[in-house]
């Protein structure tokens, strides 16, 4: 095979994920956000014209045309919009065309920061209109945006849509969001069995913010020790621009003991100039009501302190936020004379390999102690095991409980991780117990030649993670043809699989034909071809953040018996499965997940469980997989739902849905 060709065919299947991934349908099916838009256009629109001025509108980062068409039905004299990427740009002109606007708005292929009056514009506008915000607000450039556009683009009078945006804090105590971050000592039967580095225990994370679906968070998982404050405004109105780099000292009293462990932040927009139409992103908590519109695409953030202090109800403390032109970053301090925090930056490396949600699983004592109980019984004393995990430390586990070797292969490779590992060893005084294999080729080597090392190697195992590792399997294969007295640790995985009716989450791979009134069928067909060619159905999401129903129980899809596997000829798995409907709904797809049997009692569900934490069905250190349906379709008990799923030896789940009948 052409190697060129090789990566030009996998670059093509990255461009179709991308696109199929990017979710942009929830923004154009946010009805809230599409119609205060629309609503600020047209009162700002009218009131230039009743001032007798002409109206010439911009529009940065245009994507679907949809605001500019809106600009244009509102009465603009001229509309010019901008896009830089060329996907985008060729959808727009599609749309723009098929709403029979082309003649009403000129398409520029530029970025906003290239555009010159005189050559891309006829003079300056004096109405900008834009969406260039992320969750963060202000992590997609919006600053330089809007400062650069004052300054070359617009008239001195210009109306700005939004005209501002309002960024709130609130200072929390949660046990479960700190769970995310720092991670702790590992102890099983209430004693200390493995240290962290005082170092990694020490850092305050990772500086980028922690995107969540606050909405959704139990409102007894955490204490509101200050409530929401505003923090920053940014006047995007202002002809001199916006400063790029602030702080905002707020002095405050604490309305509860507790532990300042983070700050919840979120944004509101006033769309228009006297700011009487709003478009909050506040959680559904904070505003007190259930209607609240359901975004994926603008979230709330959590910013972690660097130094978590301790209050007393009523005891005086600052609240200190700080942006430059991309981020946020806060601080809490008792005195009144402190000094600046810097940017935080994680100086243990730990954060940067280390995702949150394997961080909270980490935390997850739970699941810790029984698989500590469990893996002891396969270590005996003065053995030699055999350890293959993915960013995992629980392999020390073994030295810890008495084996004198451990050989510790992690698939993650030896770059980030393996600095973080050693220190790990280092802190629990490992060095001469535990090697590290850096290559799969090394892993096969030390099976092969335990005899000729007269080394056996009593137990292989693994932690149990959110899916199958595929080195796994391969190693556990190769591990018993040599010696099949190996014990292998877990026994077994099951993958699950349920059929679920989302709240919200289905819009994100909804297909849409129609917005406001614009037609927007070239965007959707877009989206559904690169949905054809990648395995855009496919979504991995924390579940616990999206309310869902289950319309079936929960089936077993596949079983993989680890100590069998050794005989197995081939470890491509399929499954022609019948779920049956037993509630009902619209179904939107499937969740899948796996179910580790760690010991003949002792089960742990990284999906659906009865275990509940703070209320949620789901696990919340783990994201399931979602195979969304190509149609979403109404259905009730004794309805059926056909799948045909392949477990592929590298660990793909391939799932299709063939018929679906009614009972």
């Amino acid at each position: 095979m052409d190697e060129n060709w090789e990566v030009n065919s996998m670059m093509e299947f990255d461009h179709h994920q991308n696109i199929a991934r990017a979710a942009f349908g929830d923004m154009l099916y946010d009805s809230d956000r599409n119609q205060l838009y629309y609503k600020a256009l047209k009162k700002e629109i009218s009131r230039l014209h009743k001032a007798n001025k002409k109206v010439h509108v911009l529009d940065i980062g245009t994507g679907t045309g949809l605001l500019a068409m809106m600009a244009a039905k509102c009465g603009a004299d001229s509309v010019y919009a901008c896009e830089e990427f060329e996907d985008s740009y060729k959808c727009a002109k599609e749309i723009i065309k098929s709403n029979y606007l082309e003649h009403k708005i000129v398409l520029i292929h530029k970025s906003s920061q290239k555009l010159k009056i005189g050559v891309d514009l006829p003079h300056r506008m004096n109405l900008l209109v834009t969406e260039v915000f992320d969750t963060e607000l202000i992590g997609e450039g919006a600053i330089s945006v809007f400062n650069h556009a004052h300054q070359e683009l617009l008239t001195d009078d210009c109306i700005v849509i939004p005209s501002e945006a309002i960024v709130y804090a609130q200072v929390i105590e949660s046990k479960y969001i700190r769970n995310f971050n720092r991670v702790n000592d590992v102890s099983h039967n209430k004693k200390l069995l493995i240290k962290i580095p005082e170092k990694i225990k020490n850092c305050q994370g990772i500086e980028s913010v922690f995107d969540l679906q606050l909405g959704e968070l139990p409102t007894d998982s955490f204490k509101t020790l200050i409530p929401a404050q505003v923090m920053f405004r940014f006047n995007w109105n202002d002809k001199n621009g916006v400063i790029t780099d602030r702080k905002n000292a707020i002095r405050c009293k604490s309305k509860e003991n507790g532990i300042a462990h983070a700050v919840f932040v979120w944004w509101d927009l006033a769309m228009d100039t006297d700011g009487d139409i709003m478009l909050s992103c506040a959680p559904k908590w904070h505003l007190q009501r259930h209607n609240v519109p359901w975004r994926d695409h603008w979230i709330q953030g959590v910013y972690y302190f660097a130094n978590e202090v301790n209050l007393k109800t009523n005891e005086e403390v600052s609240v200190i936020g700080y942006h430059d032109e991309l981020s946020f970053w806060f601080d809490t301090n008792k005195s009144s004379s402190y000094i600046d925090v810097p940017f935080p930056y994680c100086e243990c490396d730990f954060h940067r390999v280390i995702s949150r949600t394997l961080i909270g699983q980490m935390n997850d004592h739970y699941l810790t102690n029984n698989y500590l109980t469990a893996l002891k019984k396969y270590v005996q004393p003065n053995s030699v095991c055999l350890f293959v995990g993915n960013l995992s430390f629980m392999g020390l586990a073994a030295a810890l409980f008495g084996a004198s070797k451990v050989y510790y292969y992690d698939v993650s490779g030896p770059q980030g991780f393996g600095k973080v590992l050693h220190s790990y060893i280092r802190s629990n005084e490992l060095e001469d117990r535990v090697i590290l294999l850096k290559t799969y080729k090394e892993v096969l080597e030390i099976i092969s030649k335990q005899k000729e090392n007269e080394e056996e190697i009593c137990t292989v195992f693994m932690e149990p993670s959110k899916w199958i590792l595929p080195e796994w399997i391969d190693i556990v294969k190769y591990s018993l043809q040599v010696n099949p007295k190996t014990n292998i640790f877990p026994r077994e995985v099951t993958v699950k699989l349920q059929t679920v009716e989302f709240e919200d989450l289905w819009k994100i791979r909804a297909p849409l034909t129609e917005v406001e009134g614009f037609e927007i069928i070239p965007f959707n067909e877009i989206v559904q071809e690169s949905i054809k060619i990648s395995d855009g159905l496919l979504e991995e999401k924390p579940l616990w953040e999206y309310p869902s129903k289950s319309l079936s129980n929960a089936y077993d899809l596949f079983t993989l018996n680890f100590e069998n596997i050794a005989n197995e000829s081939s470890l491509i798995l399929k499954n022609l499965l019948t779920v049956k409907i037993k509630n009902k709904g619209i179904c939107h797809g499937l969740v899948c997940w796996v179910e580790w049997c760690l010991d003949t009692d002792v089960c742990f569900s990284f999906g659906a469980s009865n275990r509940k934490i703070y209320n949620s069905d789901w696990y919340p250190y783990a994201r399931q997989r979602i195979y969304f349906l190509n149609k979403y379709r109404n259905v009730s008990p004794g309805d059926v739902i056909n799948c045909d799923a392949i477990l592929c030896k590298n660990g793909n789940l391939l799932v299709s849905f063939c018929n679906t009948y009614d009972h």
